[in-house]
């Protein structure tokens, strides 16, 4: 299909159209919005404001779709209406509460509900798979792992559950027991969760102390996060050649060093010698 084809919408009773196809039902409620809640600390993606914003102005221009329904689970409480406890969509509940508070008039909101037998393991699985296309960080993949740990799963079954390599899986554990300095780096964006994990494996309970040593070096270079250059900054050949040639030969002609120096580096031998306490 290219961009000027057209399609024409016909009428139709969909439910016939559907037992026609094959297709099966599921159910989706329309659910008032004060029947749906947060669960605190449940959501894995940390809420990005830009893409509250986006949806709060299509919802204003378009209204709330349908196809985009939320997913939950439900819960009675004694006394209470029934509660549909969030599982995926606290981005676009965000905008609609907002949206809300500006007096936009919205009364009900798309729900699917978790059926029977549903497991919290299945349902913290599915946080994996409802990203929306956006690729999980490895801070919300570390919170999502170390979740399934409590559930009590193991890193094979984490594995296997995610399609995820095990090594990885151990990698995002590692970055799950980090403490709360490294952590707060990564919130705050100053090291990608990458670098943490390398920085972790090899330091360990010491990482923050060392974290923040490098984040102060890459400061002081004008840069805003420690990057793997940071971490693993190149060596510099020319300068460590020179000191020693300085160190071994200064007595001697260095002459052939040099040359060799030069070819090997691309360095212009007035560059390289410009660095050497001898006379070229």
């Amino acid at each position: 299909m290219n961009a000027t084809t057209e399609i024409e919408l016909t009428p139709g009773n969909v439910k016939a159209a559907m037992r026609a196809a094959g297709a099966r039902s599921a159910d989706l409620w329309m659910v008032p919005v004060g029947n749906i809640r947060v669960i605190a600390g449940y959501n894995i993606r940390p809420i990005d404001r830009e893409h509250v914003d986006a949806l709060k102005e299509s919802i204003k221009v378009n209204g709330y779709s349908k196809d985009k329904p939320l997913a939950g689970y439900v819960s009675k409480e004694e006394g209470d209406d029934p509660i549909i406890n969030l599982t995926d969509g606290e981005h676009r509940l965000t905008a609609v509460l907002e949206l809300i508070a500006e007096d936009v008039p919205i009364e009900f909101l798309p729900v699917t509900v978790a059926p029977a037998g549903t497991s919290m393991v299945d349902l913290a699985v599915s946080m994996a798979t409802s990203a929306s296309g956006k690729e999980l960080t490895p801070q919300a993949w570390a919170v999502l792992c170390k979740r399934l740990i409590g559930y009590g799963c193991d890193v094979d079954e984490i594995a296997k559950r995610l399609v995820k390599e095990k090594a990885q899986i151990a990698n995002w554990l590692v970055l799950a027991g980090a403490s709360r300095r490294v952590l707060q780096m990564v919130e705050e964006r100053k090291v990608s969760g990458t670098n943490a994990i390398r920085l972790l494996k090899k330091h360990g309970a010491g990482t923050a102390d060392v974290l923040e040593q490098k984040f102060e070096a890459a400061q002081a270079k004008g840069k805003k996060k420690v990057t793997a250059a940071t971490l693993s900054p190149q060596r510099d050949l020319v300068a460590d050649a020179a000191a020693w040639i300085n160190g071994n030969c200064a007595a001697g002609d260095v002459t052939p060093l040099v040359a060799m120096l030069s070819h090997l580096t691309g360095t212009p031998h007035a560059d390289i010698a410009a660095r050497l306490q001898a006379t070229v």
